[in-house]
């Protein structure tokens, strides 16, 4: 696979950057990989402004950090239909177009199923505009995993971005859970398999491994980061022990195979974005 050209206007960026995280679908690991990019943008000393265009307010739940929910009326609700997509991302819209002022980036999560409500407000605000006009980085991050299903939402939500945004970066996020999206894709019958193998082959992407699933259940029931796990380590596993409840065996193969798979994501974050590994373009 050759090396996609757009790694460089990637790679090209500095903060403030703006990191919108996308799918047609919940269940594909948009959250796991937000808690991965408030880590990198933590470790490396950048303030990160959080938006969730969702209800279930998962993010926060997740991180631990102050997000804002972004939320769409209930269809129910008297007043919904006067709501427009960009009556709801407003607050974001705002924080994202003063990043050049204010020095600090953010990152939004937009919900399972909320991809066309997020696409018809950057349209509405002509988004595309004030990137040119402000020299604002916006950068999507299109989550997928493997399966027929997530194949044809891959290839559908970058054609959405690829019209909304033309002049903006893209990055894959290619979640290993059930295993590897691009080995997957073999078994696709061959048009959506050419369109998939098409957009790895155009676009760099960053691997999330799997995490043992015992681990993954007991991380998904801490409101940590990851930094915070792999730091477990150094009173001796005290507090791996009283979070996690377990004996000193588990609580410490906890510790390390969070370690290891943060680890693996953060590297594959800094290669697509150097500036979170302290170094320069030009580096």
């Amino acid at each position: 696979m050759t090396t996609p050209s757009s790694l460089l206007s990637t790679s090209a960026l500095t903060p403030p950057i703006g990191i919108v995280l996308d799918a047609d679908d919940g269940g594909v690991g948009k959250t796991h990989t937000a808690v991965q990019f408030i880590t990198a943008f933590r470790l490396a000393g950048y303030p990160l402004d959080l938006f969730q265009l969702d209800s279930k307010r998962t993010l926060a739940e997740k991180s631990g950090e102050s997000v804002t929910s972004l939320l769409v009326p209930d269809r129910h609700d008297v007043n919904a239909d006067a709501v427009t997509g960009a009556d709801v991302l407003a607050p974001w819209y705002r924080a994202a177009t003063a990043m050049p002022e204010t020095g600090r980036s953010c990152l939004l999560e937009v919900g399972g199923a909320l991809s066309p409500v997020y696409h018809e407000a950057i349209t509405d605000f002509d988004l595309e505009e004030d990137i040119d006009l402000l020299s604002l980085g916006i950068v999507t991050v299109i989550v997928t995993k493997a399966g027929g299903d997530a194949a044809s939402q891959l290839v559908r939500v970058v054609r959405r971005t690829e019209r909304n945004l033309p002049g903006s970066p893209i990055i894959v996020a290619r979640n290993e859970m059930v295993g590897s999206p691009i080995t997957a894709a073999a078994e696709l019958d061959k048009g959506l398999r050419k369109q998939v193998l098409d957009v790895f082959d155009r676009y760099p992407s960053i691997r999330l491994p799997r995490l043992n699933p015992r681990t993954m259940v007991l991380y998904e029931r801490l409101p940590v980061l990851p930094s915070t796990v792999v730091g477990w380590h150094a009173d001796n596993y005290a507090e791996a022990l009283r979070q996690t409840g377990k004996p000193r065996d588990e609580a410490k193969r906890f510790v390390r195979d969070v370690a290891a798979w943060t680890g693996t994501i953060q590297e594959e974050l800094t290669r697509v974005m150097p500036f979170l590994a302290g170094e320069s373009v030009d580096a």
